[in-house]
């Protein structure tokens, strides 16, 4: 039996689910339900990416820990789990990023990367959102403020170790210009010109700024950031 795996992107639980998330995840439903029906072996995953900045500032002003704060809204009245089975969504299986197997895979995942040579520290300077948990530079800003959300930034400077992304550009590069590695095939071009030919940057894997968040085991004080931490789930929750 040919398998398929789909996935919704993992939600952010700073606050209630709004509409935008039941599209996407009604919109997976749908495929995976038609999957199922011409007969793959189908796992659908869906969860929340439960870590940084932003929870942590949010559960100090509700006066809870960051950890009881994600679990009212995901397990809680009217909360997100419960949402899903309202809606009768035909999950598989259900990550959260503060699950113990979860946290101890990304652990390992960033040690591996550390042994082997591919995140090294620096530190990190720049103009910081933390809504949206994102440094800029003074050229990307919007009348001077965040251009993803348009709220006010803040210089900022921290210790953090860093991704390798540099090193990579060229096999990126292949990736996208062969097969169906990015679909639709509209979009390769715009990925290219705009991100691998002006030079990727090395990437923030780490903060030191905030607690919550999975900690770098080798180096106390860091805290696995949002790209290794949550966008790994898509491999952690396969096992």
């Amino acid at each position: 039996m040919d398998k398929f795996y789909i996935t919704t992107p993992i939600y952010y639980p700073s606050d209630k689910l709004h509409i935008g998330h039941t599209y996407c995840t009604v919109a997976t439903d749908v495929i995976t339900r038609y999957k199922r029906l011409q007969g793959y072996d189908v796992m659908f995953l869906t969860g929340t990416d439960e870590h940084g900045q932003k929870i942590e500032e949010k559960a100090k002003a509700a006066g809870v820990t960051p950890k009881e704060f994600v679990d009212r809204i995901v397990e809680g009245e009217n909360g997100i789990l419960a949402l899903w089975k309202t809606m009768n969504i035909s999950n598989d299986r259900f990550i959260r990023t503060t699950d113990d197997y979860h946290v101890e895979a990304i652990q390992k995942i960033f040690r591996k990367m550390y042994d082997n040579g591919d995140i090294y520290k620096g530190a990190y300077k720049g103009l910081y959102c933390t809504p949206c948990e994102s440094f800029w530079t003074e050229s990307q800003l919007v009348d001077g403020k965040c251009p993803d959300c348009g709220r006010e930034v803040k210089y900022a400077e921290e210790e953090a170790y860093f991704f390798r992304l540099s090193k990579y550009s060229d096999r990126v590069q292949a990736l996208l210009e062969t097969g169906t590695f990015l679909e639709p095939a509209s979009r390769v071009n715009e990925m290219i010109n705009n991100f691998i030919k002006p030079g990727l940057e090395d990437l923030c894997v780490s903060r030191t700024s905030f607690t919550w968040g999975i900690p770098v085991d080798f180096d106390p004080g860091h805290v696995v950031y949002v790209w290794v931490d949550a966008l790994s789930n898509y491999i952690t929750a396969l096992g």
